[in-house]
């Protein structure tokens, strides 16, 4: 079983990209639903998570205004067409087995040009390359070799499953983790190589 931490972050960064006027959400493995609970505390919204841990789970009950246990690939969720503004899917797509086919089956609770919010680790980032190259492919108990990811994506592949999905991407923003070395060389290359210090994405998502 993960760590509490696993389950705790904020996501302050993803509430950030949530629209003022955004009414009902769905937060797909919401952990703690610390978010949504900070949410809720600032505006005057519906916030509605899944999660399947059961460590999280009795936290989130106290959170979230509703709370849907299971797991997310096997659950038929009890919502008519278009009833969220936006869905938020935190560092959980790489954890699915079918994750195209649940953005797709998710976009049918989403309004009309509603949002989807997503943050992907990026499998191209320089550490795996380097590791490859040493013959060393090892999971970890967290990040981008997390032992708990079944997909890995780079930028291209996370824009090919949104669109697939119906979506267009509107924004990318990178978490650059590198040594400031490789962060000026990055950009004394006109940001060439920018991709390959990009730890994670956060994508915003509009369904078309």
């Amino acid at each position: 079983m993960k760590e509490d931490k696993y389950y705790k972050s904020e996501r302050k960064d993803i509430a950030a990209l949530i629209p003022r006027d955004a009414k009902r959400i769905l937060d797909v493995g919401c952990g703690f639903g610390l978010m949504g609970k900070n949410l809720k505390e600032e505006r005057d919204l519906e916030v509605v998570g899944i999660e399947n841990e059961e460590k999280a789970v009795n936290i989130a009950k106290g959170n979230v205004d509703q709370l849907i246990i299971g797991d997310v690939e096997n659950l038929k969720l009890p919502f008519e067409s278009g009833y969220f503004d936006c869905i938020v899917y935190g560092e959980i797509l790489e954890h699915l087995k079918d994750p195209w086919k649940v953005l797709k089956e998710h976009a049918y609770y989403l309004k009309k040009k509603g949002l989807c919010i997503a943050s992907i680790p990026n499998i191209a980032h320089y550490s795996i390359i380097k590791g490859l190259l040493n013959d060393i492919w090892e999971y970890k108990p967290s990040g981008i070799l997390d032992e708990a990811h079944l997909r890995f994506f780079t930028l291209e592949g996370i824009k090919g499953m949104f669109k697939d999905a119906g979506y267009v991407v509107e924004q990318e923003k990178r978490y650059v983790r590198a040594s400031k070395v490789k962060k000026v060389l990055n950009i004394l290359s006109g940001r060439r190589f920018e991709h390959l210090l990009t730890e994670q994405y956060l994508i915003k998502a509009r369904l078309s």
